[in-house]
């Protein structure tokens, strides 16, 4: 698949609108199209702009078994700081190309199967797509849920593969969720742990911390130090990110979303052959985030 192929479907998608597909999200947006964008201002002096379009069509059965969507992030980098003394234009836009798939299953004494699936595409696409262009991420969780006196809890036990933290690995996902009452809702786990609290019907607040990352892959030559080409070179960033949110529901169909956090311990470097090529210095970031969406599958 060629780069003007691909650059075609995602700005196809683009027209539409999301909040980000995470594989280990925990809230039950579903059917839904919406459209991002996010600023980091300065992360090690590196501006990230982040555009993101995705479409999620989870009840496609009556039973809502399984479901699918798609999701396409644009991020624009900002080296300018550093072009005095290297050349880092390789990775000055990256692209995010994923296609998922969900599949649920009760099982016995509450217990539910929740599979998830995701390969995707990250790359500067500067040349030709190659196998190392793809990730293939996936996550198991096993659910417990009850109620008590009307309020719901559950807790997940799982596992996922991907890059979640950077570069791809295995990475354990477990969490205990429960409401205190009819408005405050509490979720402590890893990797993401948050206060979601209902202000009335169409007003709700968020606190979260949980990680962010990317990891994308250069086919082209990156000429870092002028006298050495290198070719298949990575970018890889991650961080923690703690953030407050407040989503406006305007009615059934359509509702906006801003967030306003910070991100610490944050590590941004560039690799080759397994080896730091680039070690950028490490510091915290201011993160802006708005988002729109529509929920196409409304009853």
């Amino acid at each position: 698949m060629s780069k003007k192929t691909i650059q075609y479907l995602a700005f196809s998608l683009a027209s539409f609108v999301s909040y980000g597909q995470k594989m280990f999200s925990t809230t039950d947006v579903k059917d839904l199209v919406a459209l991002e964008y996010e600023i980091y201002p300065g992360i090690s002096d590196v501006q990230f702009n982040n555009k993101a379009v995705n479409i999620d069509f989870t009840s496609i059965l009556d039973q809502s078994a399984i479901g699918f969507g798609v999701n396409y992030t644009n991020r624009s980098l900002d080296f300018d700081d550093y072009e005095t003394y290297y050349n880092f234009s390789g990775f000055e836009e990256l692209h995010h190309l994923e296609v998922f798939a969900t599949y649920k299953k009760a099982l016995i004494n509450n217990w539910n199967l929740d599979l998830t699936f995701a390969p995707y595409l990250s790359s500067t696409l500067n040349d030709n797509i190659t196998s190392e262009d793809f990730i293939l991420s996936y996550s198991v969780n096993f659910i417990k849920s009850w109620d008590k006196e009307g309020l719901k809890s559950h807790i997940k036990l799982g596992a996922g593969y991907g890059s979640l933290f950077g570069k791809p690995s295995f990475y354990p996902l477990i969490s205990y969720s429960s409401n205190v009452n009819e408005k405050l809702r509490y979720e402590i786990g890893f990797p993401l742990s948050g206060a979601f609290y209902k202000i009335n019907t169409q007003s709700t607040i968020d606190f979260t911390a949980q990680p962010e990352s990317i990891y994308a892959h250069n086919t082209s030559a990156l000429d870092l130090y002028s006298d050495n080409l290198l070719y298949d070179s990575k970018l890889e960033f991650k961080a923690l990110k703690v953030s407050l949110g407040y989503k406006f529901q305007f009615d059934s169909n359509w509702s906006s979303y801003f967030n306003v956090g910070y991100l610490t311990a944050s590590e941004l470097s560039l690799e080759h052959n397994d080896h730091t090529i680039y070690d950028f210095d490490s510091n915290g970031s201011l993160s802006l985030n708005i988002g729109i969406s529509l929920n196409i599958n409304n009853k």
